[in-house]
Order: C-alpha cells, then structure tokens, then sequence
C-alpha cells in the first residue's frame, strides 16, 4: 500500500510519488508469485512432478527490476519452473520478452544510448547500450525464425484466395537505400537496403494513402525479391485480368529487365514500366548542367512531347562539346541508357494511369532514413538487415506479432515435431539462409562482429 503521510500545502513531489508505487508493485508482484506457486503446485503434482527445490531470480521487467524466489519441478529428465513460464522467461535472460519488445521499438526511432537515458527517465530502468544491443540480436533471431515458419507453412495459404487481395491494377515499386558500412577492413563503405513496396492504389485523406500497401526491404537484393514474390503470392490474387504498373530508377537490380522477369511468374494481362520521373529529371539535371541551358530545356521539351529524335540531338550537341576524355566515357553511358529506356520515360496518364501512386519511393524510405542515415551512424550488414525491418513492422503494427504472435507456439510445434520424426519436414531453404544460433556466447562481440550493431 502507498504510505499515508500527513497532510499539508506543501506541492506534491511526483518523484516521491512514483517511489512509492514502484515498492507497491513490487509487493504486488510478489504477491502474485505467491498465490501461483499455491495455485499451480497440485496441478504439478497431479501431472506426476515433484518439487526439488526453491531458487531464487532477478529479471528486469517493464515495470522494473524484480528479484523473486520460485520452485523447480522434475519429472523422469523433465525440469520445470511453473513460474518462469507463467511469466514468458526465456532461460538465463536477464530481462524480460515485453522489456526487449520495448526497446527494440524505442530503438526504431532513437541511437541505442538514447533508448537507454529514455528508459532510465520515464521508468526509472537502469539499461546499458548492450541490453539495447541484445533486443536487436533477439529481433534478428526472430525474423531468421519467421522466415522459416513462413516457408514452412506457406501451403496453408498457397492454396486459400478467400483473404486475398483482387485488384485491377497492382503496383510494384523498387529502390536502394544506402548506409554507412561499420566495417573498416572491407572495401565496401556502404551497404544497400533492397526495398521494395506494393499497392493497389491511393486514396485520398488528409494525406494520400496508399490502398493495401506492403513493403519488404533486404541488406540482399535478391532476397527481397524473394520475400517480394511470397508477399505477392500470399497477399494478392493476380489473375489474366489485372494490370501489374512497376516503376523504379533504372539501377542494378532495378531495371525494366528485373521487373519483367518478376512480373512474368503471374501472367497478367499486361505490364507497364515506369522509369521513375523524378529520377529521370534529376539525371538530366546532372548531366547536363555544364551545358548551355538551353540544351537542357530542349532535353526536357524532348521527354515531355516524346520526341526521341530531337532528345537525340540534344545529346549528340552535347557530346561534341565534351573535350575530356573521362567526361565523354561517362556522359557516352549516360546517353546509352537514356535513349535504350526512353520509352519508359512515358506517362502514366498515356495509358489512362493516374500518376498519384507512381513514384513514391522515396517518402517510403523516409522512415528508414530518418533512423539510419547521416548523424554519424554506422552499421554492419546483419544489423542494417535488423534495423530496417523492425523499422517496417513498427510502422505497419506488426512488430508486436514478432515478439508474441501466435506463430510462435506453430513454429515450436513444428521444431518439436522436427526432432521426434526426422526428415518429414524437410523443404528447400534459400542457399544464404543459416538458422539462429540456439547456444549465444557470452562474450560480447566487438562492434564489427556484433549481429546488429550500431555506431554513432
């Protein structure tokens, strides 16, 4: 109970206050544990347990630091601790599943030191960066398992259209998304997050909203396009009727040659493809610039009325005012690609689209680069891979399902039925794909080693 003090003017101190409920819930956690461990030890013996002794743990929760005392059960080689799982502990973790989930989502947002002075301000928790480290590296031990269960169980929905999404146009929009790399003995400085996203349309409300949006984001881009097609599969009905609209940069991995490949599994009625305009623009911009400007508006004017042969005057004008050897290789690549994918410069409207839903890649990325770009941050590739698909399930609501949803148990079923009948659940796994190491050593790993690790 909160101590009932004398009463007086004097203004209240919140941090007294909040002293005093934190010892209140601690005697109600307690207490709690108490009536459990009566309530649950004649269900125990009943099922052939017997109780072999009393251990003592300390956990921090959400709510706080708790040390408590709890009894161990045996039956045959079975050992269970009746409390531990009323209350979801892992084994030896020091904190618990609600805490991790907390800070991950925290850490979605906000440098990894600056979930840890959050956490100490508005709950009085005392973290470190490396718990923050360790909810990541769970968060990516759980993404590796969701994969799995996701491939495991795909025939349950291969086959079942009733939730499907049917539309007559299904848009697929894909682009790279560069970050720091936080490993100094490789040549590469930046890793590219794979990112692709898919709609059915936008509507409008206060802000644009794009109907039954996806996203799938990968530090690999073929495994993106890999989820891309499972995301497809599962969510949405593609028949000999819908339009499949895709757009993107142009880039490798990008091209109009990728998104045919991709489109080509689902036989629909027709494929449009988009060289994204603001790209577009902004390439004509760059390589342009040193020209007169009049060269430039001509490029415009040539792209907008599509007139491929006044846009091909345009370059050749602009070649033969290119002294530089180095300049001409690259503005000689330039023109190539341009007049290659000019007809992809069309637009929507041409083909009777609306092009409010085209070209919406990069305010999708904003919520990732909001986190992970600039400010100095640094990242090794598993970390980046973590970070950003947290970052994506935090923002469509999902991130809770990673760490409590019911697919969890399915997927323990599923493990379980592995080790008892060898070989019946076999399936073919992605040649990149390597299962969550079950036995963490304990040693901490120095930054460019570490799963998820983040430098700032």
């Amino acid at each position: 109970m909160i101590e009932v003090t004398k009463m007086d003017i004097t203004v209240l101190d919140e941090r007294e206050f909040s002293r005093q409920l934190k010892q209140n819930n601690q005697r109600a956690f307690l207490k709690m544990i108490e009536n459990y461990e009566k309530f649950i030890a004649p269900i125990m013996r009943a099922q052939g347990y017997k109780r072999i002794n009393q251990k003592e743990r300390t956990v921090i929760f959400s709510f706080g630091e708790m040390t408590f005392s709890r009894s161990r059960w045996k039956k045959d080689d079975t050992i269970r601790i009746p409390v531990d799982e009323k209350l979801g502990l892992e084994p030896r973790s020091r904190f618990s599943q609600e805490l991790l989930y907390q800070v991950t989502k925290l850490a979605n947002f906000m440098p990894y030191r600056k979930v840890v002075s959050v956490m100490e301000m508005l709950k009085e928790i005392y973290i470190t960066k490396n718990t923050v480290q360790h909810a990541l590296d769970m968060a990516g031990e759980l993404l590796a398992e969701k994969e799995e269960y996701d491939s495991l169980s795909a025939s349950d929905w291969s086959e079942d259209n009733q939730d499907k999404v049917r539309a007559k146009k299904v848009y697929i929009e894909g682009d790279g998304v560069w970050v720091k790399q936080a490993m100094p003995d490789r040549k590469k400085k930046s890793i590219e997050l794979s990112h692709f996203v898919v709609h059915t349309g936008s509507k409008k409300g206060k802000r644009n909203i794009l109907k039954d949006k996806i996203e799938v984001i990968s530090t690999r881009c073929h495994k993106a396009k890999d989820r891309l097609m499972d995301l497809l599969t599962r969510h949405f009905e593609i028949t000999p009727e819908t339009v499949i609209v895709t757009n993107s940069d142009g880039g490798k991995g990008y091209s109009p040659t990728d998104f045919k490949d991709l489109v080509s599994a689902f036989k629909p009625k027709e494929h449009l493809h988009f060289w994204d305009a603001f790209h577009v623009n902004q390439s004509l911009k760059k390589n342009l610039r040193t020209f007169p400007l009049e060269l430039t508006k001509q490029a415009f004017k040539a792209v907008k009325s599509r007139d491929k042969g006044l846009l091909e005057t345009v370059l050749d004008t602009a070649e033969s005012l290119i002294k530089s050897d180095k300049k001409l290789e690259s503005f000689q690549r330039f023109k190539r690609q341009l007049l290659k994918n000019f007809k992809y410069t069309d637009h929507p409207e041409s083909f009777g689209l609306s092009s409010k839903g085209i070209g919406i890649m990069e305010s999708q990325h904003r919520k990732v680069t909001y986190r992970m770009k600039n400010r100095g941050m640094y990242w090794s590739e598993k970390g980046a891979d973590t970070m950003s698909q947290t970052i994506l399930l935090n923002h469509t609501g999902e991130l809770r399902d990673l760490f409590f949803g019911e697919w969890r148990k399915s997927y323990q079923t599923i493990k379980d039925q592995e080790k008892d009948y060898p070989g019946h659940f076999q399936h073919t796994q992605k040649s990149d794909y390597t299962l969550p190491q079950n036995n963490r050593s304990n040693r901490k790993p120095k930054y460019w080693g570490a799963l998820t690790d983040e430098r700032d």
